[in-house]
């Protein structure tokens, strides 16, 4: 299992001092796994994970899925109150305190891996934009608690490189002590390898799309009957399949990437990328 960068090359670039956190690495072979099986094995060793399928203009299926777990840093605030971690504020612009967490994690492009290699994943609800605009706030009752924005910083990357047929193994060392982070970063790699390859899968009941029926139509808005909930937002009020968008933030820049953009989604809660 060949290591890269070199623990030679990892000290030439911590004496720059440009960069807080690096991106050491390492492959393996994916022909005996999926992202589905390792997804599994992710969610029966902790509670917070996610998978992110990436893809580009005018192509059918992405290159690369990134998965992860475990991660660092919970942030999370609703109606002004943010916690981060340990950290409990009241702030009326809560992108003062996200702007410095990806100034925190400042880390070098290396042109064998993938765009993403590890940072901020989650969502900012449509409500967020009310902190910038306080004109488009809504005063309706939430009936589906979302949170205003709701992240989590994950240091380590699980990526199928679908093209390859390899699964690139990330973990971000910390660059004030060099040599005892690399020796770290290189015992998680190890970890995670013998993880994709041997980890215990949690054993989940199959699940079943509800089905749904309507029995009219009002002001353009579908209304439910007692076999099933709406589908639609209706008088303001957040309902079941409220979209929200779901953005990545890079180690790199703290930009949003071509392989971890907006996505959309309609689903009820976040059991796609926080595990139950």
């Amino acid at each position: 299992m060949k290591i890269v960068p070199t623990l030679d090359g990892v000290r030439a670039i911590a004496a720059t001092g440009k960069y807080n956190v690096l991106p050491v690495s390492c492959e393996i072979f994916s022909d005996f796994t999926t992202p589905i099986e390792t997804m599994k094995i992710l969610k029966n060793v902790s509670t917070h994970c996610y998978m992110l399928e990436s893809a580009q203009a005018n192509e059918t299926w992405g290159r690369y899925t990134f998965l992860s777990f475990d991660p660092k840093l919970e942030i999370t605030c609703i109606d002004g109150e943010m916690k981060a971690g340990n950290l409990r504020v009241r702030t009326d612009n809560p992108s003062d305190y996200l702007c410095q967490i990806p100034a925190d994690y400042k880390s070098p492009r290396f042109d064998y891996l993938p765009s993403f290699t590890g940072g901020l994943v989650g969502y900012f609800s449509y409500d967020y934009l009310g902190y910038s605009e306080p004109a488009v706030r809504c005063s309706a009752e939430d009936t589906e608690d979302f949170k205003d924005v709701d992240l989590m910083l994950f240091d380590k990357v699980i990526a199928f490189d679908h093209l390859r047929q390899k699964i690139v193994l990330i973990v971000n060392m910390p660059l004030d002590d060099v040599e005892v982070g690399y020796n770290k970063a290189v015992i998680e790699l190890k970890q995670l390898a013998e993880l994709c390859r041997n980890g215990e899968k949690k054993n989940e009941p199959g699940g079943r799309f509800p089905l749904y029926r309507f029995k009219s139509r009002c002001d353009g808005h579908e209304k439910r009957d007692q076999n099933g909930p709406c589908l639609h937002r209706q008088g303001g009020k957040r309902k079941h399949g409220y979209t929200v968008r779901h953005r990545v933030r890079n180690f790199h820049t703290g930009a949003g990437k071509e392989n971890g953009g907006y996505l959309r989604r309609r689903n009820r809660g976040l059991s796609h990328y926080k595990a139950a």
